[in-house]
Order: structure tokens, then C-alpha cells, then sequence
């Protein structure tokens, strides 16, 4: 080996830094790629609707009351009060909340991206109590609109048919958006409770809605019970409290939520003030969750193209200390330009076809191609092989810490101490001074040739 140890060391760490450029250039691919697919679900939301949330059924009732406020300019020695007219929406929840829904799902594509979409067939009965026309603080009370029994619904765009709300059995007629108190919001459905209802009542709603990607409601009852069914086989369940009983195979998942005022306190005071309250944190929610994509798994499978260029050249470089044969600067940097082929091919693969294949597919086509290459240039097809079926073994382990997320640290760790231990115990007798000094090497090897002889 002509050069010293410190001059080839330097080279190789230099084609490392060139070789960060085209795994750049992959990796921006990907997220540009990523971000295609998030548009793509961005435009299927608006064009079927978006993630959808239900709050209610609630009475709100629109008042005048009169308050005390303290002026801005009070000077000492007058009142600092006076006595103003507010507009106000006052809520009541019901005792009890029953919530049953069946969801029908599929996928929606734009060209190779797509997202899950849902039909769903909901059916809500709530109990109001006999004193829900009960008044706090009535002498404060100036006047008063008819109560409305409101319905919120996140994205209306995704109603397939006008609401059924049934009071005590009897339909009643929505009202119009226009005539809605403005601190409703857009999002409201509501209908005008009879003047001459009194005492308990119950609520049914009837809901045909789309929606993309999830479902949620918000638990604002003293008692909440909701359950769910759909055929969609990858359900995360997420939001306020978990389902106390779910069921999930390849058929779908079944789940049922069991909640009460005491757990849903922030939601329900959030809607005492106004109704119209969102808070997602505080709401029931199942997502419709896709399995890995390609995408994704390319992205990750990136993060260990440094760790896979670095040990092929570290087999390399011992390759020419142990057999004392020179590789050229270039020989490194096709390799390893290969290598980068690699994830080049899983991401544009990836995208067509499952990504196991696809993963497959690129390791084998890339390793034979490197193996038919080192054939060449160490003048031994045993050793181009050996390189190259090595180099499979270890995308091979790549692809296993991939598949176990849970485990990936762990045996990434052990993945990197196995290859240092290797390092370690082949070269534990070498003379590394031998290397470091040109032509100190060549001596050596000239004398390790001629006790062979004599032997």
C-alpha cells in the first residue's frame, strides 16, 4: 500500500462528505413525494369534507341580562360602575348521551395517493332533565328567545341528507342558518324547541355524514355512551378518555366508549359558555389510520444510508489492510454511488408496489451489481461475491430493524457493536505503524512473504 494510513483515511472520509450529497438529493425526493401525498389528502377532504367532530345536542337559549361593569375612565369620587344590557347564549347539557354509529369506508385516490374516507350512519338520544328551563340569577334576566336544541357538526359539507332531530318522537323542523345566534358559529344545525314543552324530554337525531380520515364527538352529557362500528381493520383511538371495550380483526373494529361529566368537565364547561364549543383534546376520537407507507418506510430506511455507506467502506479499507491489495479513490465512490442507487430505486418502487418487495427488489439489483463490479476489481469473483452477499445480509438487518419500531434502537446498537467487535478482532494483531509510514508497509509485506517461503 503506496500511501500512508493518515492520506487514505482522509480520502475515504471525504468521499463520505461527497457521498452526503446525492442522500440529500434522495432524501429531499422524499419529502417532496410526502408532501404530494399530503396535498392529494388535502384536496379529497375538501372535495368530500374533513375530519369531522359532533358536539351536542345541547338547549341553548339566547338572553339579554343586565351586568354591572366598571368604566375605563372612573374618577375619584363617582360611581365606578354602571349597569349594562349583554347578549348572552346560555347552554344546558343532558343527563344522558347514547351515541350508536356504523361506518363504511374506503380509499379515494388521486393518481398513486390517497386517503380513507368514510360514510357513516349515526344515531344520537339524549335525555334532557325536567328542569333544563331552570334560570340562574332570572332577576338579572331582560328578555329571552325561544330555546334551540343545537347540533354541532365540524364540517356540514359532509351531510349526505338533511338531520332527523325528533323530540319526544315528534320531528321539528331545522332551523335556517340565517336565523341562528351569530355565537354559533357556521358549523350549527339546530331546531326551535316547542313553546309548550316542559318537564324531561328526549332527543333523537338521525346523522348520514361523510367525512375523511376521523370521526369524533365530544362527551358534553352528565352520562356518555358511545358505540362504534366500522370495517376498516387499522383504528387508532384517540382524544379525551380510551374505549373500554374494542374488538379489532381484519373485518373492521367494534368500540365502545363509557364516559362522565366528572372525566369531560372542560368540554362541558367550554360549551355551557356559548355551545358552540371545539375543543378536540377534550373529544372521543377514532382515526382511520393507513398502514405504512412506502413513503414513510423509504424515509426511515434513509436515516441508515450513512450507516451502510460507512461500513462498506470500512470493509473496504480493511480489505486493503489485511490483503494488502490498493483500491482506487474512484472504486470507493462507485460503490458507494451504488449504494445510494439503492434507496433511489426503494423510493420510485415503493410507491407502485408493497414496500417489502420493493425493498427486495432495489437490495438485490443493487448488490448484484456491486458483486459483478468487486468480481473486476479484486480480481477474484470469490471475493466479489463474498462483499456483495455480506452487503445483502446487512440490508437484510436493516429491513428487520425497520419492521420492529419498537426495537429499532436496540438493535441498531447492537447492529453497530457487532460490526465494531468484527473490526476489533481482525484486526487485534495488526501492526497499524506498518501502514502509517509509505513504503514501511511494502517492507513488511516483502518480509511476511519471505517467512512464508522458508517455511
Amino acid at each position: 500500500m503506496r500511501p500512508n494510513l493518515l492520506l487514505k483515511m482522509l480520502t475515504i472520509a471525504g468521499l463520505l462528505l461527497v457521498l452526503v450529497i446525492p442522500l440529500l438529493m434522495i432524501q429531499d425526493k422524499v419529502i417532496d413525494r410526502s408532501q404530494e401525498a399530503w396535498q392529494v389528502k388535502q384536496q379529497i377532504a375538501r372535495q368530500v369534507s374533513g375530519e369531522q367532530q359532533i358536539s351536542g345536542p345541547v338547549i341553548v337559549t339566547q338572553r339579554v341580562r343586565k351586568q354591572l361593569v366598571e368604566k375605563a375612565d372612573c374618577r375619584r369620587g363617582d360611581s365606578c360602575t354602571v349597569v349594562e344590557k349583554r347578549t348572552v347564549l346560555e347552554s344546558q347539557i343532558p343527563d344522558v348521551l347514547n351515541v350508536d354509529g356504523q361506518l363504511q369506508t374506503q380509499m379515494r385516490y388521486r393518481g398513486i395517493y390517497g386517503t380513507p374516507v368514510y360514510r357513516s350512519l349515526l344515531h344520537l338520544e339524549a335525555v334532557f332533565p325536567a328542569n333544563w328551563q331552570k334560570i340562574k340569577q332570572p332577576e338579572q334576566v331582560l328578555a329571552s328567545r325561544p330555546s334551540l336544541l343545537v347540533l354541532q357538526i365540524s364540517d356540514l359539507r359532509g351531510l349526505v341528507e338533511r338531520p332527523q332531530i325528533l323530540v319526544n318522537d315528534v320531528p321539528l323542523p331545522l332551523v335556517e342558518t340565517e336565523q341562528l345566534p351569530s355565537g354559533l358559529g357556521a358549523n350549527a344545525v339546530a331546531v326551535q324547541l316547542p313553546d309548550e314543552l316542559a318537564g324531561a324530554f328526549t332527543v333523537k337525531v338521525r346523522l348520514n355524514l361523510n367525512g375523511t380520515e376521523s370521526l369524533a364527538a365530544l362527551p358534553l352529557a352528565k352520562e356518555t355512551r358511545i358505540g362504534l362500528r366500522a370495517d376498516w381493520p387499522h383504528p387508532s383511538f384517540e382524544g379525551l378518555v380510551l374505549p373500554v371495550e374494542r374488538e379489532i380483526n381484519a373485518d373492521g373494529f367494534t368500540s365502545q366508549w363509557r364516559t362522565n361529566s366528572l372525566a369531560a368537565a372542560s368540554a362541558i364547561l367550554c360549551a355551557r359558555g356559548d355551545g358552540a364549543c371545539g375543543d378536540a383534546s377534550q373529544a372521543l376520537r377514532v382515526r382511520l389510520v393507513q398502514p405504512v407507507t412506502g413513503l414513510l418506510s423509504s424515509e426511515r430506511a434513509l436515516k441508515y444510508s450513512y450507516l451502510i455507506v460507512g461500513l462498506t467502506f470500512a470493509a473496504f479499507f480493511l480489505f486493503e489492510i489485511l490483503r494488502r491489495y490498493p483500491l482506487h479513490a474512484m472504486q470507493y465512490l462507485l460503490v458507494g454511488l451504488a449504494l445510494a442507487m439503492f434507496y433511489l430505486l426503494l423510493v420510485a418502487l415503493s410507491e407502485h408496489i408493497d414496500f417489502a418487495l420493493a425493498y427486495l427488489v432495489a437490495a438485490l439489483s443493487c448488490c448484484a451489481l456491486i458483486g459483478v463490479y468487486l468480481m473486476a476489481v479484486l480480481r477474484s469473483p470469490k471475493a466479489g461475491w463474498i462483499f456483495a452477499i455480506s452487503l445483502l445480509l446487512v440490508q437484510g438487518l436493516i429491513y428487520g430493524i425497520l419492521m420492529a419500531e419498537d426495537y429499532a434502537l436496540l438493535l441498531g446498537a447492537l447492529l453497530l457493536f457487532a460490526a465494531l467487535t468484527l473490526v476489533m478482532v481482525v484486526t487485534r494483531n495488526l501492526d497499524w505503524y506498518a501502514f502509517a509510514v509509505p513504503g514501511k508497509a511494502m517492507a513488511k509485506a516483502k518480509s511476511d512473504q519471505d517467512d512464508r517461503h522458508e517455511q
